[in-house]
């Protein structure tokens, strides 16, 4: 019965969700269409706009032609100038707005071909039958944004028409002060005028060049992988357990941490005050244990996926609070020979001048010293190391919080590998998968966004990401 209740469910979900598409198919049709028309009606008014210019000297010239008036029109190059030089850039505005539209409109279509294929694979027709009635194409990944044949001819009608307007601006800035007579205008025209203009008109190429590539490679996407690092690179929890008996005399089984933080686990008699303890060890840090496989597999994905890698981490230590000046200096001074002392151990094991860059600036606290020099020292290697910042816990954007949520909506991370349950449901409103590696904390009955893939190893972690790529 409860079988049947399952099978019942999963087919009302998937006639919810085909609905869903046919529904997003239809609005996205016709968002595509109305920014077609959006894209014609702007280029008309476009045209309308330069084109007054040329029609107002036009009228001049054939009403004063050979008058003292023209002249003086002629004469007031530097105003006219100006007027010359923002109606060409006010082109280019124009241009990159349509250039925009364009690509939405490519996006949209991309959209309606990869809803086309789902509706194509789902029905029951030989592939002859598909191939034969099938003549849109059922791709996500055309048209193609960088579009020469359909599009280049829209760029090369702004290219003439701002390059010339910024032609003639430039000709007038460079005239100042000599004859209004248009021959002489034309006489005495600088050279570098000219490659200054085709310049300007390349560039008008370039810009779309560029915006197709960044809609084809980097818009709504980017190869960055977010790692946190305690939980993640690290095997912390053993680590813990040992500092927790030397420092606080308590013993504690490493399988026994089901909550994170560890005072919040029932039954196991850890307070805040014995976690500060620990924490504000640095040979907690200094010590730590790294996940096996955790440096070649972060290689292997940098290299054969490039993808970069920025590591987060939440490590507000040492923390002096509420200590005499006695005792926070005795804390301080332990913290200062220990990363002297461990900063000399990584300059010998590695012999490499980066260790100076890793420990030199007055403004890093000696975690952050501490954090980079693990990292070298056991080589694993990353693109970017962010120390988090405030509250590690809060998601909204409002606060602009330097945490792993605030970055990884600015730098669109793609993927993220995480250790801690709610972090991960979070993440998993932003990233497109979050892997969480599997500890006895994070164990969970309630159900999870299903972008967030279980993994037991960093080589789990590789499989998963050469099968999404």
């Amino acid at each position: 019965m409860k079988n049947t209740g399952n099978r019942l469910d999963k087919a009302s979900l998937n006639s919810d969700f085909k609905e869903y598409l046919l529904s997003e198919y239809s609005n996205i049709a016709q968002a595509h269409f109305k920014t077609i028309e959006t894209i014609s009606t702007f280029f008309r008014n476009y045209l309308v706009i330069v084109s007054i210019p040329i029609s107002v000297l036009a009228i001049l010239i054939s009403i004063f032609a050979g008058t003292e008036a023209l002249r003086t029109v002629v004469l007031l190059k530097v105003p006219l100038s100006v007027i010359l030089l923002a109606v060409s850039l006010a082109g280019v505005g124009v241009l990159l707005y349509i250039v925009n539209l364009r690509m939405d409109a490519i996006l949209y279509a991309r959209t309606i071909n990869g809803i086309r294929k789902y509706f194509y694979d789902k029905a029951d027709l030989d592939i002859n039958t598909k191939l034969r009635t099938r003549v849109l194409p059922q791709s996500p990944n055309q048209p193609a944004y960088h579009e020469k044949v359909y599009f280049w001819p829209v760029v090369f009608s702004f290219a003439i028409f701002n390059s010339l307007y910024f032609l003639f601006a430039l000709t007038g800035f460079s005239l100042e002060g000599q004859s209004g007579q248009i021959g002489d205008i034309l006489a005495n025209m600088p050279v570098w005028v000219w490659p200054a203009s085709f310049a300007f008109l390349m560039g008008h190429f370039g810009v779309y060049c560029g915006y197709a590539r960044h809609r084809e490679t980097a818009y709504l996407r980017s190869y960055i992988i977010g790692v946190d690092i305690d939980g993640v690179l690290t095997q912390h929890r053993r680590q813990f357990c040992d500092l927790l008996k030397k420092n606080a005399n308590k013993r504690v089984d490493p399988e026994k941490i089901t909550r994170i933080p560890v005072h919040e686990c029932e039954n196991l008699d850890v307070s805040r005050d014995d976690e500060k303890k620990v924490f504000n060890d640095p040979n907690y840090w200094i010590d730590m244990e790294v996940e096996p496989e955790a440096a070649d597999t972060l290689e292997r994905i940098r290299n054969i996926f490039k993808f970069k890698v920025f590591l987060f981490t939440y490590r507000p230590w040492p923390n002096v609070e509420k200590m005499t000046e006695e005792e926070k200096e005795r804390v301080n001074s332990k913290w200062e020979g220990s990363l002297h002392s461990f900063s000399d151990k990584v300059k010998q094991a590695t012999a490499s001048l980066r260790v100076e860059i890793e420990v030199w600036g007055f403004w890093r606290k000696p975690i952050d010293k501490i954090t980079r020099l693990w990292l070298r020292e056991h080589g694993l290697k990353y693109d970017k190391l962010i120390i988090e910042q405030g509250n590690e816990d809060i998601p909204d954007p409002r606060g602009h919080i330097r945490n792993r949520f605030f970055k990884s909506r600015q730098y669109r991370i793609k993927y993220f590998v995480e250790d801690d349950i709610e972090k991960a449901v979070k993440l998993a409103y932003i990233c497109d998968i979050v892997f969480l590696l599997e500890q006895p904390y994070n164990q969970t009955s309630d159900k999870v966004p299903n972008n967030i893939i279980r993994v037991k190893s960093w080589d789990e972690i590789y499989k998963q990401i050469r099968k999404l790529s």
